[in-house]
């Protein structure tokens, strides 16, 4: 075959395209950057569009719980990977093309995001519980430091090189630093947590849920945030129990309206005979004055200008409530219940409810990582109504980095005989580690260390109404008991090599213990 001029020209250029000239360190620091700003470019892109923190990470922090159990289910599998791969990339670290090079430096820069956001999200809400993330990131980082440089060199022995050859052994070091805390529990080497054989209900559950008539002062001042919510009483009915059954009401926390957050807490009540209505209230509102108050927290209550419309809204949704309980529901035996701020407002959807005459035979509060209840005169709730037959939970997590315990703290001063005081705390001795945070109660977030610290108490409280209600005075005993500040209730059960979990920590009376006296006198900022 004959080549030509043009022939030989374009088949250099073909060539020159496939083996790819490597860029300048300017460039290559140019490609880095860039692999670390589309790291960052889904919250800056939120940031712009108006949310604020919170909402620009939040969807990043989600997938870091997804990405998380996946990685804690195939551990066993991704540490093989990363077994072969990282010699693989020093093999391929003499023979990679320059085009591939250009590659691992800007997923170089888009691991140094993933990991700036990473380290962000881990200060304000993680705690240090994603263990496998960190490892995955410098695993990652380790291949792609190989491919570019091969191994490490000596930077005083080529001072040409000198400042590439510092800074590849600086990336080196990180990506060990990485490694190094989660390699055990990779490898499957760390203690693993205890499972809770928690008995199961014996009932499936029917879940429908009904739009409730919000009021118009209400609906006019909703803002964006929720207004693809259809704001609902979810009603979860044990089936085929024609029985009589009691009634537990729960409310959901700040911003997080979505009954799929909290679908294992109804369940685990209404699978044991239990009526349960779940509460969906707005928290994206604007009333008169949200833009210009100063905000005040104090004695566990605050001033926002917001409590007003959510509690017409709460209002609204159990007065519709009460048209939709069955026959079979007794009200007489009752539980209310919240997260967050939804604790907070369960203290109102109580004093409705006492108003009533609902949980004159039996009452249970569980208040969990609670936050603030209005101060507002009106909304303030008559304590003198509690039955003698009352118990409550107030709980807060070791790890919360939402809000203070200090709600808590005043929450069950308010609550008085009956209430008790729990701190769930943080065990980070094996693999996955048990760090209790904000959204120990949230389905997202179901792990071992719930179902000991959260899931455990639910199931003892349904049982316990249920035993109250059919006058079964052994069982009421038992569940009691379980229920009570006991050795029963603290115990956390063994890591596989024997240690004992931290157990909960109870306080009859947090407010005057050595733990809990710093919070007489808080206010909020």
């Amino acid at each position: 075959m004959d080549w030509t001029i043009q022939d030989w020209t374009t088949t250099r250029c073909l060539i020159g395209v496939i083996r790819m000239d490597m860029p300048s360190k300017r460039k290559l620091a140019l490609l880095f950057g860039a692999g670390f700003i589309f790291a960052l470019s889904e919250p800056l892109i939120l940031l712009a569009l108006g949310n604020d923190l919170g909402g620009a990470f939040w969807p990043m922090a989600k997938r870091s719980l997804e990405w998380t159990y996946f990685l804690r289910e195939y551990h066993s599998l991704i540490f093989a990977f990363f077994l072969l791969a990282v010699p693989l990339s020093y093999y391929r670290s003499s023979k990679a093309s320059n085009l591939e090079k250009v590659i691992a430096v800007i997923i170089t820069g888009i691991v140094f995001g993933l990991l700036f956001i990473f380290t962000l999200l881990n200060w304000a809400y993680y705690r240090d519980a994603f263990l496998l993330l960190p490892t995955t990131y410098g695993f990652i980082m380790l291949c792609s430091v190989l491919i570019i440089s091969g191994i490490p060199r000596n930077p005083f022995k080529d001072s040409k090189d000198k400042f590439s050859n510092i800074a590849h052994i600086l990336l080196v070091l990180v990506a060990v630093w990485l490694i190094s805390p989660g390699i055990t529990a990779m490898a499957g080497l760390s203690p693993s947590p205890p499972k809770l054989e928690m008995e199961k209900g014996i009932y499936e559950v029917e879940i429908n849920d009904y739009e409730y008539p919000m009021p118009e002062e209400v609906s006019s001042i909703q803002g964006d945030y929720e207004e693809d919510v259809v704001f609902s009483v979810y009603l979860a009915l044990p089936k085929d129990h024609d029985e009589m059954m009691p009634l537990a009401i729960i409310l959901h926390g700040f911003a997080n309206p979505f009954f799929e957050s909290y679908v294992d807490w109804v369940e685990t009540l209404a699978s044991r005979g239990t009526a349960v209505a779940f509460i969906q209230y707005p928290s994206d509102v604007m009333p008169p004055g949200h833009d210009t108050y100063e905000l005040h927290e104090e004695d566990g209550m605050s001033n926002h200008p917001y409590h007003l419309p959510r509690a017409k809204a709460i209002d609204a949704a159990l007065e519709f409530m009460v048209t939709l309980l069955p026959e079979n529901v007794n009200s007489d035996f009752l539980l209310v219940g919240g997260h967050s701020l939804g604790a907070g407002y369960a203290l109102l959807a109580l004093d409705w409810a006492l108003e009533n005459n609902w949980g004159n035979q039996a009452l249970f509060v569980s208040l969990e990582a609670p936050y603030a209840r209005p101060v507002q005169e009106h909304l303030q709730i008559n304590t003198t109504r509690i039955p003698d037959n009352f118990l409550a939970h107030v709980a807060v997590s070791e790890d919360d980095m939402s809000v203070s315990e200090c709600f808590g703290v005043h929450h069950q001063n308010l609550l008085g005989n009956g209430a008790l005081f729990i701190e769930i705390p943080s065990d980070r001795h094996g693999f996955p580690r048990l760090v209790a945070s904000h959204y120990l109660q949230a389905t997202e977030a179901h792990d071992d260390l719930a179902d000991w610290g959260f899931y455990r108490r639910i199931a003892s409280q349904s049982n316990w109404l249920v035993a109250s209600l059919e006058g079964n005075e052994t069982s009421e005993l038992e569940y009691r008991n379980q229920l009570i500040d006991s050795e029963e209730l603290r115990y956390m059960g063994k890591w596989s090599d024997g240690k004992s979990v931290k157990q909960l920590r109870t306080y009859e009376n947090a407010l005057s213990s050595h733990d809990y006296d710093h919070c007489e006198n808080w206010s909020g900022p």
